[in-house]
Formats: structure tokens, sequence, C-alpha cells
């Protein structure tokens, strides 16, 4: 049963609509942070190989093997919680842009104190929180 605004005449259906803009972003998001899940999510199945060639290849400052699981189990999680949060804002919820915001700014915040991370990956992910922003009043 579809309930019509008498004001204006418009369907519930119409009123939700996602901006074309919100679509290309969520698809852009969609397809990066589900690659890069996916990849995390590989890197631990094999995080023992990953883990000797570290050992082996950067002796000098090889961290622990648990901190090497940590890392990848961190960054599946939290680029998964973002995938989340993009599902969510393609459905229109304004969940899915606090999930999605605070997910990504840990990310930022880890790779702008990690020296050998170069700055503009920090501002990808700072900019397209931004950009998610601009379409907060239309999610509900």
């Amino acid at each position: 049963m579809e309930e019509i605004n008498t004001t204006t005449g418009n369907t519930r259906e119409e009123l939700a609509k996602r901006p074309f803009m919100l679509t290309v972003l969520c698809l852009f998001s969609f397809v990066f942070f589900g690659l890069i899940s996916v990849l995390f999510l590989v890197a631990l199945l094999y995080t023992g190989s990953l883990t000797d060639m570290v050992l082996r290849y950067a002796p000098e400052n090889s961290p622990a093997r648990i901190t090497v699981l940590f890392y990848i189990l961190g960054g599946f999680l939290l680029h998964g919680l973002s995938l989340t949060g993009n599902i969510l804002m393609w459905k229109m919820s304004r969940l899915g842009y606090i999930l999605f915001g605070i997910s990504s700014m840990i990310i930022a915040a880890y790779q702008l104190f990690a020296t050998q991370i170069s700055p503009l990956t920090t501002a990808f992910y700072v900019g397209l929180i931004l950009a998610f922003g601009f379409f907060l009043k239309k999610l509900r």
C-alpha cells in the first residue's frame, strides 16, 4: 500500500529517491571497500605465510607474529564495517553514514600516524567521508 503526500502529491518512493552522485559514490565505494575487504580476508587466511615473508625480508624492523595478525584482522574488520555502512547508505540509512564515518576515520587516523603511508591515501578516506556527508540530509 502506497502512501501519498497530500500537499505535494509525491509518493514515499519519490521522497526517498537516491541522488545520482550518491549512487556513483556508493558504487565506487562498494568496489573499493569490497575489494580491500576480500584482500584482507585472503591475507587473514594466509597470515602464517605472510608473517614468515615479513620476518625474512624485513629482519631489522620485524614485528611480532601477533602484531601482523592483529594488523590484518583490524584492516579486515574496519574495511568490512565501512562496506556495511556503505550498504546501509545505499538503502538511504543515516546509520550507514555513522558506521562508514567512524571506521574510515579510524583507518585515516592510523594512516596519518604511520610514517610509511602516503598522506594522499589518508586524504582519500577523509575525502570519501566528506563526499558522503554532502548527502547526509537526504538520508533517513
